[in-house]
């Protein structure tokens, strides 16, 4: 099961997967694949248009909400996006969370969160063969697939309430220390006068 979770708009990366899919198409045997498209937007008739030809197994979810995100993503085996404007990719920090891998363009904020090889890959914006390559490797390697999940879900544990807390108390132990130091040089260095 494959998701992609995000708007359907062209600064998306929509315009490439459209034009990359009937090769995909043409390398993997896609009646053994889900696809689920999870969002909505201005392309979603275009999107469905081209999908509906090259998947039988195609699904749109249209808008989900916040809350069921978590379970979408811990039920699919791996999160695809094509966009090369993301800041941050807070999709690719959930689905990591889910426990699934990334595939992803070499570009934007994502970079900074997928270790290629290790939690996902990352393909050559643009580069239609390198993106089939790397796609048709995640979907016919469960094993591969299982073990980046596994290493995902581990690369996010420093985005835990838990890690947060514990970052957080470090910082004011410092501060106090820093001003527990401070006071005690005051005191001791010798007024002038």
């Amino acid at each position: 099961k494959i998701v992609f979770l995000g708007r359907l708009y062209p600064d998306k990366g929509w315009d490439f997967m459209l034009s990359t899919f009937p090769l995909t198409a043409k390398a993997i045997n896609l009646s053994k694949v889900a696809l689920i498209v999870a969002g909505d937007g201005l392309m979603r008739s275009e999107i469905e248009n081209c999908l509906v030809k090259l998947c039988p197994n195609l699904y749109f979810l249209g808008k989900v909400s916040p809350q069921d995100v978590p379970a979408l993503l811990a039920n699919c085996d791996l999160h695809v996006t094509t966009s090369e404007k993301e800041t941050r990719g807070l999709t690719i920090l959930e689905a990591f969370a889910a426990g699934i891998p990334v595939l992803a363009p070499n570009s934007g904020g994502v970079i900074e969160n997928i270790q290629p090889g290790n939690n996902g890959f990352l393909y050559t914006p643009g580069d239609r063969l390198d993106f089939n390559h790397k796609f048709k490797t995640l979907v016919e390697n469960e094993s591969l697939r299982e073990a980046m999940g596994d290493r995902a879900r581990n690369s996010v544990r420093q985005y835990s309430w838990e890690q947060a807390v514990r970052n957080l108390i470090e910082v004011w132990q410092e501060a106090i220390e820093l001003k527990s130091t401070e006071e005690q040089i005051q005191f001791t260095t010798p007024a002038s006068g």
